[in-house]
């Protein structure tokens, strides 16, 4: 039988679920994050997509890995934040629902670092050893690996709270509850009260539509609407200083960038290279910015490296 890992990626609107032997990715399932259910609930649908993936071939599981979007402590194995998008899952004990249903170990992490651990073994960051990794999208999430290590400090937030560190002083309450976040100035969930509290609103074509993401601005941007433009420059200009605070704290060899919205790289890059030429220390010659080479795929390859190094 063939020595198996899955892994489970905890994304705000979808969970990935992907099956992994020697390294390389066999199968995959996805699924909504439904945030009406429980997360006991969601780990039954989990457990029988799991099951379903192993049914389809000779392999013998070995461990299970999960990514998820909030504090994590590694070692224990258990989430320690809340997130509205999984209610109770700060309740639910891994490894205990990994020996119970499966009879095997499990390993824990924030989503960001297992992507930036992802990308480090599999993709745009092998053989660094000091790298950042930003991922855009719902939110923001931050991963760091500094001296070939990466950083998670006393309390598992080290380098993972980029998206909440302070580029507003004066900026509106964040839902972390601190004041000017980068999610909060910039972020998709952020977009809709952006708009909203323009008074070029009522004139945008971003008024006629019911939900307004990345995509949406990149498009009308690009068709010159006022409105569009002036907010797709505010989150660019607020994820580069994101960046520059990013390089400034931790001075990385380089910058991954991952999230759907890296689907427009070719804009976002280009900005925050002119921004970091602009105001770092630093110049973009000094360190590499790039989009990540396993987007899809980044955040259980990391928990598949994580468990690998617990078991052995």
């Amino acid at each position: 039988m063939q020595d198996t890992f899955i892994g489970v990626d905890f994304g705000g609107t979808r969970i990935k679920i992907g099956l992994i032997s020697d390294g390389k990715w066999i199968a995959d399932a996805n699924m909504e994050a439904a945030s009406e259910l429980t997360f006991e609930q969601r780990l039954t649908d989990i457990k029988f997509e799991m099951k379903r993936l192993l049914s389809a071939g000779s392999y013998k599981l070995s461990g299970i890995g999960f990514a998820f979007p909030g504090i994590v402590n590694f070692h224990s194995g258990r989430i320690l934040s809340k997130y509205v998008k999984y209610p109770g899952a700060e309740n639910v004990d891994l490894n205990e629902w990994a020996l119970t249903n499966f009879g095997v170990p499990v390993a824990v992490e924030n989503d960001a670092r297992a992507a930036l651990i992802g990308e480090w073994k599999h993709g745009a960051g092998v053989g660094s050893s000091d790298l950042v990794l930003v991922t855009l999208g719902t939110g923001v999430g931050t991963g760091v690996l500094v001296n070939g290590a990466p950083l998670r400090g006393k309390n598992f937030i080290g380098g993972n709270l980029g998206g909440h560190s302070t580029i507003h002083f004066e900026g509106v309450i964040c839902n972390c509850g601190n004041v000017g976040c980068v999610e909060s100035e910039s972020s998709t969930w952020a977009l809709t009260q952006m708009a909203a509290q323009s008074p070029e609103f009522q004139t945008s074509k971003l008024a006629q539509l019911e939900l307004i993401d990345f995509k949406n601005l990149f498009e009308l941007a690009a068709e010159k609407d006022a409105l569009a433009e002036k907010l797709l420059d505010r989150c660019l200009k607020v994820w580069s200083l994101c960046v520059i605070n990013l390089v400034h704290a931790y001075d990385p060899e380089k910058v991954i960038f991952g999230g759907g919205i890296m689907k427009s790289s070719s804009i976002i890059l280009p900005y925050i290279r002119q921004m970091l030429d602009k105001h770092s220390w630093i110049s973009s010659a000094d360190v590499e910015l790039v989009t990540a080479s396993q987007p899809e795929h980044a955040g259980i390859l990391g928990v598949y490296e994580l468990l690998k190094q617990k078991k052995y």
